[in-house]
């Protein structure tokens, strides 16, 4: 199945994101083909896709989410978070920042690290802002440990 993994640096910025039911990604370079690759990935994001949330601050997954809008590549959002964020998007969190997932207890515990030989925590979760909006390849099961896990 596909989810979408969304990394931030810092947990505030996580903690204000589920408050708002928001999330957004940083701009990049007005008129880059970075920017227009991103829009155009962003732009195939379905309503009702799977999402999680990555602090890169702690190295935990956290907050796994339902994406309740597609991405609006027009909006700029300026009062949910300090600094100015692009591709904002309604988020349905499934959980709280309180509960946390480190990389090694997802080796630990997630079916997609139970094959031989153990993939790279990144080759499972695209935690790197360069892949936002594209998707990371789990199972079922993995979907389910997860909400079993990080979900209230």
């Amino acid at each position: 199945m596909d989810i979408y993994v969304f990394a931030s640096s810092t947990l505030t910025n996580i903690w204000a994101g589920v408050g708002a039911q928001t999330w957004a990604v940083a701009p990049s370079d007005a008129g880059s083909p970075q920017e227009k690759g991103r829009i155009t990935k962003a732009s195939k994001m379905p309503v009702g896709a799977q999402g999680i949330l990555y602090s890169s601050a702690d190295r935990t997954l956290t907050v796994p989410f339902i994406v309740r809008s597609k991405p609006d590549p027009d909006q700029e959002i300026t009062h949910i978070w300090p600094e100015r964020w692009v591709l904002p998007f309604r988020i349905a969190p499934l959980g709280s920042p309180h509960k946390r997932m480190s990389i090694e207890d997802a080796k630990d515990l997630l079916p997609a690290f139970k094959v031989s030989p153990q993939p790279a925590f990144n080759h499972v979760f695209r935690v790197r802002a360069d892949f936002a909006f594209q998707t990371s390849q789990i199972g079922l099961e993995d979907w389910t440990r997860l909400i079993e896990e990080l979900a209230e």
